[in-house]
């Protein structure tokens, strides 16, 4: 595949599982670089377009399992696309569930994780990861959201990017243009408000308290990560 993009190929697939989890800040910044994205809203019915016409497939999260096909029909579909997207070596961005999919459509087990970890944890950089593109102007370590319990193995030929001591496959890349991140980036104020809506804010004191220092410094990384990245997948930046 090459890595140069024609201006009509600026067109994101974002396959949408839960109706609260949505692209966020990543929208947001393809939308501001003049990309159009289109969701697909997998949890309401909507099946998957014909995907040849997309350059950029982005697989957010949701409370399910990728293991839940039977309760979760739309999955398998998912699944077919990915494996294809993936073997065509096309630029992915998964998050989340998006991750745990993409391990799974490269052969790896997904499977329930020591703990449940629900609010702002450190994840620090791999040598692969000090060393990725698009991850170059990354502190090592740095505080991400997570909402996961499941975590999975690292895919075969696949770059390890980031860990924890708890889940230690935090984010990986395969091949040039795909990647996955287990932890949320792209979380807005609001996002993290409507994820918490029907339980008490002074029980989450943990997660909403930090928000003034932490979401500023997440919303720098992210813009950083998707500069970078849109910028390798449109043949203007390099290994």
């Amino acid at each position: 595949m090459s890595s140069h993009a024609n201006p009509s190929d600026k067109k994101a697939l974002v396959p949408i599982h839960h109706r609260d989890e949505g692209p966020g800040l990543l929208k947001d910044t393809l939308l501001q670089r003049g990309w159009e994205v289109e969701e697909v809203q997998l949890w309401r019915g909507e099946g998957l377009p014909e995907p040849s016409i997309y350059r950029l497939l982005i697989v957010m999260g949701g409370p399910m399992s990728v293991n839940e096909e039977g309760i979760y029909p739309f999955l398998q579909e998912e699944k077919v696309l990915l494996k294809k997207w993936l073997r065509d070596g096309k630029p992915a961005i998964g998050v989340c569930l998006g991750a745990q999919l993409m391990a799974h459509a490269l052969g790896a087990r997904v499977y329930r994780g020591p703990e449940e970890e629900i609010g702002w944890y450190e994840v620090r950089l791999t040598e692969g990861g000090r060393r990725d593109p698009c991850l170059r102007g990354f502190p090592e370590v740095f505080p991400v959201f997570q909402w996961h319990g499941e975590t999975f193995e690292l895919p075969e030929r696949a770059t390890l990017l980031a860990t924890s001591a708890t889940y230690p496959h935090q984010a990986f890349r395969v091949g040039s243009y795909a990647y996955a991140f287990q932890f949320h980036l792209e979380v807005t104020e609001e996002m993290l408000r409507r994820w918490f809506e029907d339980e008490d804010e002074g029980r989450h004191t943990s997660i909403f308290s930090p928000l003034p220092g932490l979401l500023p410094r997440l919303h720098e990384l992210c813009g950083s990560l998707m500069d970078s990245f849109l910028r390798r997948i449109s043949g203007r930046g390099g290994l």
